[in-house]
């Protein structure tokens, strides 16, 4: 049978593996998290643009409370 202090020595080292295992995860988190988001990622969708001008495109569940044009009649200027 094996002694008790060989027992609490197992077990200290399955507690510091398991410790730095969390801790490698954490850190694999972190740098994910730190990474820079794509062009789509950042711009998220485009119903919830607080500056678009109208709801083309959007559709009319995510439309919000505030009042736009539905239409999507662009106008071109001259300067195109």
């Amino acid at each position: 049978m094996p002694s008790t202090s060989a027992i609490a020595y197992v077990f200290v080292a399955l507690l510091a593996m398991g410790g730095a295992a969390s801790a490698h995860a954490a850190n694999a988190a972190d740098t994910a998290a730190s990474e820079p988001k794509t062009l789509k990622e950042r711009l998220g969708d485009k119903a919830s643009d607080d500056q678009r001008v109208d709801n083309c495109k959007v559709p009319v569940a995510e439309r919000g409370s505030k009042a736009r044009p539905d239409d999507c009649m662009h106008r071109r200027s001259a300067a195109n």
